[in-house]
């Protein structure tokens, strides 16, 4: 069995229901996952808050590229700036991202997007999804890989039990496999403690001394809108403050991310390598 930093290194996911989008076309990747081991109690390993997270209520429906491209043009800010940043957004059409070191991409008639972190496929459109960017000396950075996954996720799962979503995380015995996301838990993944069904999990990727993480969660859908007030609670806990990234700023990474989609994300090179 592969280490578990290593397997969280590799783990990326994503998806949900909406009723304004049209049916996502590929069922093999709506498979249930059911994990009927006992679920680990949502604490985290250590005990830490960042001074400031700086957040981006990415209320705009954009494209798959577009989205993997302001993550990564945030994730760049954030490292250049030594500032934790989180966005959370959704999707204007359904679509597929698959990790980096992903191969075997399936025949699919909705866009496939390779992204910045690791994983396998992952469905989008109908799901929460958000960026968190910790900055390099900070203390989730210097933990291990593990532990950080645990410390994200314990937030996550801790706010949505605040307004009474059952949320836990998966043992360290989760098994975990390959294949689409939401098939397969991994340790400290996101589950519903009462069907035993994933709800939510996210990759990892250091570069540049700093970390990226890439999320997903699946939710009733008054409760993945980037604006959800649940959210404010899940950054407290992660934070000693927060503070929205300011106009200027969005419209720079929105130019960065413009010149990412052009030579990257919309490239038959990249998403198809």
């Amino acid at each position: 069995m592969k280490s578990l930093n290593s397997t969280i290194a590799k783990i990326e996911c994503a998806s949900g229901n909406a009723g304004h989008l049209p049916p996502l076309v590929l069922p093999f990747l709506h498979m249930p996952c059911e994990f009927r081991g006992t679920v680990a109690e949502p604490i985290p390993n250590f005990s830490v808050k960042l001074p400031c997270i700086h957040t981006w209520r990415d209320t705009e429906f954009r494209s798959a590229a577009e989205n993997m491209a302001l993550d990564e043009a945030l994730f760049l800010w954030s490292s250049r700036n030594g500032n934790a940043a989180a966005r959370f957004y959704h999707w204007d059409h359904p679509a597929l991202t698959i990790g980096y070191f992903g191969t075997g991409l399936p025949d699919s008639s909705v866009p496939i997007v390779r992204r910045y972190t690791g994983g396998g496929l992952v469905e989008h459109g109908e799901d929460l999804t958000f960026l968190l960017t910790l900055p390099v000396g900070s203390p989730p950075v210097l933990a291990p890989a593990s532990d950080r996954y645990r410390w994200i996720h314990a937030a996550f799962a801790d706010s949505l039990a605040d307004i009474g979503i059952p949320a836990s995380l998966a043992p360290p015995s989760a098994p975990g496999a390959g294949g689409p996301c939401f098939a397969h838990p991994v340790p400290w993944d996101l589950l519903d403690p009462v069907t035993g069904l994933k709800i939510g999990g996210g990759a990892q990727r250091r570069s540049r001394g700093s970390v990226i993480h890439q999320g997903s969660l699946r939710l009733p859908e008054a409760y993945r809108i980037p604006t959800a007030p649940w959210i404010d609670r899940c950054l407290e806990r992660l934070a000693e403050s927060t503070e929205p990234l300011a106009t200027d700023i969005c419209s720079d990474l929105l130019r960065e991310a413009s010149d990412l989609c052009g030579s990257r994300y919309q490239t038959a090179a990249w998403n198809f390598r």
